[in-house]
């Protein structure tokens, strides 16, 4: 099994990252290796418990031979503005065709199977027995948004907060209906918003018209629907945290541009001004 390196300063664990092969979780996806990239920010060494970020990438123009070093510089995992302790996990998705990439491994509580390898492995570096999650993120670009959809449908622990931009596409109109999966965003919004503001999360929708407009606007009804249904002084603070916009960035720069400051604040509002 390949080795997970941390470095110690002080009874922390200093931010870094660690590429890792042969994931068991992953054995069915086609692809190259690694197949998994750890990323942490510091980390106390004496914590019994850390939030984790999942996101899953993706086509790609090299389609198989895509390296999983080529997601992670796109994806925006960019931990160093957030100041909870973080572990995110970037896997590399199941080579369909061409450019095209699934996540089938992630389907029927895989994600709750990640989450639990990557904790299981990041512990064993510090020489613990085990590492528990916090909060679980999941985030996703492009063809990876729909996976998530899916992933968070049979997941054992869903996410408190989901991201996606510029992914929910919808499905293919010859197989079924092109919304089928608004139902999930719907059961998982309501159920995320029975915790409020107890345990604060968030869905943050971005999207591009011309691409993923006709779903996206479909997840946007239902949030209007939802907070309509809570105490208004509240639904004002939710609606800052579970909103669906237009991007006027690039798809392939969504991710890059806008996941780090939701990983800083939940709420935030982008300055498209801004690089």
């Amino acid at each position: 099994m390949q080795e997970l390196k941390i470095t110690l300063s002080d009874e922390i664990v200093a931010a870094g990252e660690a590429y890792l092969a042969d994931t068991p979780v992953l054995h069915s996806h086609v692809g190259t290796q690694p197949d998994l990239l750890l990323r942490w920010n510091k980390i106390p060494l004496a914590i019994e418990a850390v939030d984790v970020v999942v996101f899953l990438h993706g086509f790609s123009r090299q389609g198989r031979e895509m390296p999983l070093a080529e997601k992670a510089e796109s994806s925006g995992l960019d931990l160093s503005g957030r100041k909870r302790p973080t572990i995110a996990l970037l896997p590399r998705g199941n080579w369909l065709k061409y450019t095209w990439y699934d996540f089938p491994a992630m389907l029927s509580g895989g994600i709750d199977r990640l989450v639990e390898y990557g904790l299981q492995r990041f512990a064993e570096a510090m020489g613990r027995d085990g590492l528990a999650a916090e909060r679980l993120v999941l985030a996703a670009h492009s063809g990876g948004g729909m996976p998530a959809v899916a992933a968070t449908a049979g997941a054992h622990r869903p996410p408190d907060e989901l991201y996606v931009f510029d992914g929910l596409y919808g499905r293919d109109p010859a197989t079924g209906d092109p919304l089928r999966g608004v139902e999930t965003i719907d059961r998982w919004l309501g159920e995320r918003l029975a915790h409020e503001p107890e345990r604060e999360g968030a869905l943050r929708i971005l999207y591009i018209e011309q691409q993923t407009g006709k779903f996206s606007r479909a997840v946007a009804a239902l949030v209007h629907r939802r907070l309509a249904e809570v105490e208004p002084a509240l639904a004002e603070a939710l609606r800052r945290r579970y909103r669906v916009e237009v991007s006027p960035v690039q798809h392939s720069r969504i991710a890059r541009r806008c996941l780090p400051e939701l990983l800083t604040s939940s709420d935030i509002d982008f300055d498209w001004s801004k690089p």
